[in-house]
């Protein structure tokens, strides 16, 4: 029997570190809601038109095709300055998301994958809750996160603070998860941790 695992946390927090060991260390099938976010804006996907008529073609590559691939940059640019547009560009672009992860849920079920895993920024407010049977938080400090993301992306203070502000408080982020995942030391201390939280599965 499968057990549909989600993820989620703010940014920085170290998800992908937690993809890795269930991916490694237990052969968990795993997709991301951010890049299925991707997907579906591409040219052929099912949320491209939509985004396209409400937020214009100044967020369309230069291109001699029909449909020009979404700049995906120019389009956060404008997100994540007004928090009214990143709703909006949410509220088109999950309802598709949510379905392209059902059908890849009812795959890895169909082949008998014990773990599958989801991992999204948005897993609570997105209502992955019919679709998930647990929510793990994975939970990090914030100066570790500020300088995670400083390091490897490269983002500025100020965009750190700006994503940070239109995500979940920590408090939310309890109250809305089933377990936390402490994400604060090493690799192997992560995968300890998460070895423990699965055993607590049925």
């Amino acid at each position: 029997m499968s057990i549909v695992i989600g993820i989620t946390g703010g940014v920085g927090c170290g998800k992908s570190a937690v993809l890795d060991v269930l991916k490694n260390n237990y052969d968990a099938a795993v997709i991301e809601a951010d890049r299925v976010g991707h997907i579906v804006i591409e040219p052929n996907g099912t949320a491209y038109d939509k985004v396209v008529n409400i937020f214009g073609t100044d967020i369309l590559d230069n291109g001699d095709t029909d449909k020009p691939f979404i700049n995906r940059k120019a389009l956060a640019d404008i997100v994540f300055k007004d928090k009214e547009k990143l709703t909006l560009l949410n509220s088109i672009i999950h309802p598709s998301v949510k379905e392209y992860i059902k059908l890849f849920i009812y795959s890895e079920e169909a082949k008998g994958t014990k773990y599958i895993v989801v991992e999204a920024a948005l897993l609570i407010e997105a209502g992955y809750r019919d679709i998930c049977d647990i929510f793990w938080y994975i939970r990090t400090n914030k100066d570790i996160r500020i300088k995670r993301l400083m390091e490897n992306r490269k983002y500025s203070l100020e965009k750190i603070n700006s994503i940070m502000n239109n995500q979940l408080s920590d408090k939310e982020f309890i109250e809305g998860t089933d377990y936390i995942i402490e994400n604060n030391s090493g690799y192997e201390e992560l995968a300890e941790e998460i070895d423990k939280k699965l055993k607590l599965l049925p």
